[in-house]
């Protein structure tokens, strides 16, 4: 569906719903009509904050997605709301931009996967590390074959979530936060399969809890994991939501003739003993302020207009998801485990 504008509508009010209102809002051809809540006033008061001057606030979901004009819907609210939110604003005839992770377990997933096709709607999942200039220049490089082949990958996210954070209070627990890399490392795995260029065959998981357990989590908050992908590489991810230092988000891609560490290169095809620096953008705060959702949000409306799929959509993140909930199952039983296509 092509139009001159797209009216936008957000469901959540926290920290993340800001951030796309703004982004939305920043993007032309684009307007946020309509922010929705379980408390009408949260709603209301997101919409006066942000200076929406044609905004209506809701409190029923049903309603809202019946507002005038209404095309776009951005879920923003705790990972469970996300299925149902989901196969409603699909059924709805609307294109949807969904918050990671989009379920916590393979059902929903499927759920929302067979709502979304049925209805034709395009879908843009939030793994808008995708579009941050490091993992952009990285991807280029690769393709271009500046380090051959790759054979090994590390991807890791580093952030500790704590009472500081506002997620904390509900992030914690089990049925809402799922596992540590669900809620947060899913960012780490989805840049290492996206340069890797391959979907990952079977893995093995460890997680593990510091003594004392001094943040409370219902589930470990720190899990490592190994990879084997279809083409033969191997890599790792690591993934701490406990640790106490700045945010990090390392990325090594070793391949035949090089390799890429963050912003740096290595490669044959430069007379070079030295890392070569790429200054640009890096993963280096989890604020969302400073997350690449403006690339992600532009490549979404630009599919609108095109008629094409985002790279990120649903059908296309489902692997990552089908990854965790594989790593989930070798962390339970300590075995290798073969993930699903």
């Amino acid at each position: 569906m092509s139009k001159e504008k797209y009216g936008v509508g957000v469901i959540g009010t926290g920290w993340v719903a800001g951030a796309h209102i703004d982004n939305f809002s920043a993007i032309e051809g684009c307007e946020v009509v309509a922010v929705s809540s379980r408390s009408k006033e949260k709603a209301a008061a997101k919409i006066s904050n942000h200076n929406l001057e044609n905004a209506t606030p809701y409190d029923n979901l049903q309603e809202f997605l019946k507002h005038p004009g209404l095309d776009i819907v951005v879920i923003c609210t705790p990972h469970p709301n996300h299925p149902d939110e989901t196969i409603a604003a699909a059924e709805a005839g609307k294109h949807i931009v969904i918050e990671k992770p989009v379920a916590l377990n393979r059902q929903d997933l499927h759920r929302m996967y067979e709502a979304v096709e049925k209805a034709g709607v395009t879908t843009s999942v939030c793994f808008e590390v995708r579009w941050i200039g490091s993992i952009i220049n990285a991807k280029k490089f690769i393709e271009q074959g500046l380090i051959g082949d790759p054979f090994f990958g590390s991807c890791s996210y580093f952030h500790g979530i704590g009472p500081w954070y506002g997620q904390w209070g509900w992030n914690i627990k089990k049925d809402m936060g799922g596992d540590a890399l669900l809620t947060a490392g899913c960012h780490a795995l989805d840049a290492l399969i996206w340069l890797m260029g391959s979907r990952v065959k079977e893995v093995a998981a460890f997680g593990q809890t510091s003594k004392g357990n001094p943040l409370k989590y219902e589930y470990d908050p720190n899990i490592v994991s190994i990879l084997r992908f279809e083409n033969g590489a191997i890599g790792n991810v690591s993934t701490s939501i406990e640790c106490r230092q700045p945010y990090e988000f390392p990325v090594l891609i070793q391949g035949t003739r090089g390799s890429i560490k963050d912003n740096q290169l290595s490669s044959l095809e430069f007379e070079s003993d030295s890392w070569i620096d790429f200054p640009t953008s890096v993963p280096d705060s989890g604020d969302v302020a400073d997350h690449s959702y403006p690339g992600q949000l532009r490549h979404f409306v630009d599919c609108l207009l095109n008629g094409t799929r985002p790279i990120n959509d649903l059908k296309a993140t489902m692997h990552v998801h089908e990854v965790m909930f594989a790593m989930a199952e070798s962390r339970e039983t300590g075995e290798v485990v073969q993930v699903p296509r």
